[in-house]
């Protein structure tokens, strides 16, 4: 989704980031004494993975994903969650790790090469506190990665496990949940039998070792020397699970200046879990709406170079003018001293406009059963979205 705010009420309304790295390291212990390489020897993997993400995986979360009420004990847990040592593979050893606002990165290095010209084997895992978020988080994580081109497979019945497969750098990253917990790992040149260990074990410190599941696809990484082929689409990609709103997805907006927009829907209830929509969630209950049948919509750019973010909202077989005002006034925040409302025209559709005075705005345009809000700060790429709502 678009790093940007359209205006500082924003950060009060809109769910919050989870895994935003502090500038500095909070905590960079050393377990094995100076001279293992600590972060250093960690950032390339760590860049590596966060290219597989961007890809269109954990941007697209990581900057809208929601949050609880209450972190504390999700976040105690996520900077507890270290491998044993004893579970890791012979030779293999814990280096490094790196304390940041809502979990713990982890490096992990094998043995020493005898041949000085072969990279030492490192596996790079990070352990993030989502809370109640974890589950919708990975939901995102893989449309957006499918969406993007990568190759995703799952490693679980019920998709809380999958490997990430990016074919431009030909790595893999294996993402999995723990209650609110998510764990990635990256590998950076160890073989799948070390990789697997490791993969269990960061589980395991997780507090569930099983929750890793099993792989379905092996690393490419030129260091690893294997030359396997990877599985043909047919073979590694499973089903995408039945859109929640598959008729509200179909009429948002799907493209800004040739850049496709990802579009995913949930229920309500999943979708608003963060403390600054409590307003938002107690006006919707006080009309009599139950948030479990209230479909919402979200689209948005997973390489975050469109300007834009649209929502929707669906009512099956209810009075969705109702929901209107709880939209305009609670969630977009009309209301606020200094927020102007007027009518404007966009697309050849007739939309409410809420300008935020810092060249944010949001726009509002309502259907037959359902209601769409554009979001920019552009309003070229706002009139093209308006004129692609069905």
């Amino acid at each position: 989704m678009p790093t940007r705010r359209t205006s500082p009420r924003r950060t009060a309304t809109r769910r919050s980031g989870l895994y935003e790295r502090t500038p500095d390291p909070a905590f960079d212990d050393d377990i094995d004494g100076p001279g293992d390489g600590i972060l250093s020897a960690a950032a390339p993997w760590l860049a590596v993975l966060a290219v597989v993400l961007a890809a269109g995986a954990i941007a697209f979360v990581v900057l809208r994903g929601p949050s609880t009420p209450d972190l504390t004990a999700c976040r105690t847990a996520a900077w507890a969650a270290i491998p044993d040592p004893d579970n890791l593979p012979p030779d293999w050893k814990l280096t490094s790790t790196d304390l940041n606002a809502n979990g713990m990165t982890i490096s992990i290095l094998g043995p020493q090469p005898a041949d000085s010209t072969t990279k030492q084997p490192a596996v790079y895992a990070s352990i993030t506190c989502y809370g109640d978020a974890a589950a919708t988080a990975l939901a995102k994580d893989r449309a957006a990665a499918t969406s993007a081109g990568a190759r995703v497979t799952k490693r679980s019945a019920n998709f809380d496990a999958f490997d990430i497969d990016n074919p431009t750098t030909g790595t893999l990253t294996t993402l999995f949940r723990v209650n609110g917990l998510v764990g990635q790992v990256a590998s950076g040149g160890a073989s799948p039998e070390d990789l697997a260990v490791i993969t269990q074990a960061v589980a395991a410190a997780m507090g569930d070792e099983t929750a890793s599941g099993t792989a379905g696809v092996t690393s490419t990484d030129a260091a690893t020397g294997s030359e396997e082929p990877l599985p043909t689409d047919e073979e590694s990609l499973e089903p995408d699970p039945t859109p929640i709103a598959p008729e509200l997805e179909a009429k948002m907006p799907t493209s800004i200046s040739g850049s496709p927009l990802s579009v995913d829907s949930f229920t309500a209830d999943n979708f608003f879990t963060d403390p600054a929509s409590r307003a938002f969630i107690a006006e919707v209950r006080t009309l009599g709406i139950d948030l479990a049948k209230l479909q919402v919509a979200e689209a948005g750019d997973a390489s975050q170079t469109v300007n834009l973010a649209a929502y929707g909202f669906r009512l099956p077989g209810g009075d969705i003018a109702k929901l209107v005002p709880a939209i305009e006034r609670t969630w977009l925040s009309s209301g606020t001293a200094g927020v102007k409302q007027s009518s404007v025209s966009l697309g050849g559709k007739a939309f409410t406009k809420i300008d935020y005075g810092d060249g944010g705005a949001a726009y509002v345009y309502r259907g037959a059963d359902y209601v769409i809000v554009i979001e920019t700060t552009d309003p070229a790429a706002a009139a093209e979205a308006a004129a692609q709502i069905k």
